[in-house]
């Protein structure tokens, strides 16, 4: 990292503060924290220069200053999905690239860089309109769709990279480029599924939007019973013989926790195992009720949340954390969900971890309309784990914190069925 005071460090404010309408902030200005940390805290930026940027013209600048001065460019966006820190060179940080215009003829949205998928749903729902977001309004729309985009309703209405028209880009050197199926076919493609190299800013999209309607959601939720003991693996197995059998309609996941035993909890998740399933279906309540009867009667759910659901109420379906925190996780693609894996995580014990099972299939294995490059349009299932680290350990030592975490222990017994894994559920500093 450049001296803060050095001259070099001086021009570099000074090129970047006269040419974008953004702000510029060296690393020590009271405004520079709020600039480089987002929802993951376990990595840190420790850039020479923010550049804050406001226009697809304050990017295109950022990266020939960035080339004229020899030095990396690392974007920032919502800070979710952040693997690999600034180290020195300049951080593009395009949370002011929040503009949102929906064409409800069209049935489109363009989105700025740092739009989050909860704004967008907001403003979709004048139209009676729904994003094709995923179970956590919160995440970068953009940055969402690298992977692929695997939302509430995909068995229903396929990722959403599927629905991606269009791609504003900022290249090496600062040269914007509209990328779509027509202009550049294998840029695009790769855009849909493995998102941009390095030198590459995605500054807007266009993406289409589904109805609002009909949908019904919530979640059946069963203490699996107390850390130390084998917990009951009764629900995740028939979490497995439910999914086997239902239409393209029903998009369904779960999630066992295991809780640590500590005061901050609340008392009835303290040193507990608890199972979630996520239901979102493209159908009326009393239909929804018909598919989920043998699986309510099997499980037998302490809390049951299913009913109407309007999009704008969609984080009540996997209901997971708001708050900002440091985490690593990876996971598996399978192709069938064997027994014995779920076995072994009704009885996982060690540190808080949070195991996810995402059911495929329906229109998230159909063809894609165009070519892209999203793994898992072939997997029957999706298997994560996510455990919480120390952020001080995390950025001073990532390995270290990650092996204590060590989320991919609860993956090892799916190993027999893997067949990859998805960029879009990789986090923390191990990820880069």
């Amino acid at each position: 990292m450049l001296d803060p005071v050095s001259t070099s460090t001086s021009t570099l404010l000074d090129d970047l503060t006269a040419r974008i309408d953004g702000s510029v902030l060296a690393p020590d200005a009271p405004a520079a924290p709020a600039a480089t940390t987002g929802f993951q805290l376990g990595v840190r930026h420790r850039p020479d220069v923010v550049a804050a940027a406001r226009t697809a013209d304050d990017v295109r600048v950022a990266a020939r200053v960035a080339a004229d001065h020899d030095l990396p460019l690392t974007v920032h966006h919502t800070g979710h999905g952040t693997r690999v820190p600034a180290a020195g060179g300049i951080l593009l940080s395009t949370a002011g690239m929040d503009g949102i215009a929906i064409d409800p003829a069209a049935r489109t949205v363009r989105v700025g860089a740092g739009v989050t998928w909860g704004e967008v749903t907001d403003a979709a729902d004048r139209f009676d309109l729904m994003a094709p977001s995923g179970s956590f309004p919160g995440v970068g729309a953009i940055g969402y769709t690298f992977g692929g985009g695997l939302g509430l309703t995909g068995r229903t209405d396929g990722w959403a990279v599927d629905h991606v028209r269009a791609f504003e880009v900022v290249g090496t050197g600062g040269a914007l480029d509209e990328v779509t199926a027509d202009t550049d076919p294998d840029r695009f493609a790769r855009l849909r599924g493995t998102g941009p190299v390095p030198g590459e800013v995605v500054t807007a999209m266009t993406i289409g939007l589904l109805p609002a309607g009909p949908l019904t959601g919530g979640a059946l939720v069963h203490d699996l019973g107390p850390v130390g003991e084998p917990g009951d693996p009764a629900p995740l197995h028939a979490f497995r013989e439910w999914t086997a059998g239902l239409p393209d309609t029903v998009t369904a996941g779960m999630s066992v926790v295991t809780y640590p035993d500590w005061d901050v909890l609340p008392p009835h998740l303290r040193g507990r195992r608890v199972a979630r399933i996520a239901v979102t279906a493209r159908a009326g309540s009393a239909q929804t009720d018909r598919l989920l009867a043998p699986l309510r009667a099997a499980v037998r759910p302490d809390e049951d949340t299913v009913g109407p659901l309007r999009p704008v109420e969609s984080s009540r379906v996997y209901a997971e954390p708001e708050m900002p925190h440091a985490y690593t996780g990876e996971n598996v693609l399978l192709d069938a969900l064997e027994p014995a894996g779920l076995d072994a995580v009704a009885a996982l014990d060690g540190p808080m971890t949070v195991v996810g099972v995402r059911h495929l299939g329906g229109a998230l294995a159909g063809p894609a309309a165009v070519p892209d490059t999203v793994s898992g349009r072939s997997a029957a299932y999706l298997v994560s784990a996510l455990s919480p680290i120390d952020p001080e350990q995390a950025v001073a030592d990532p390995s270290a914190a990650v092996a204590a975490a060590d989320p991919s222990r609860a993956l090892r017994p799916f190993g027999s069925s893997a067949r990859g894994e998805s960029p879009g559920f990789r986090f923390g500093p191990h990820a880069g």
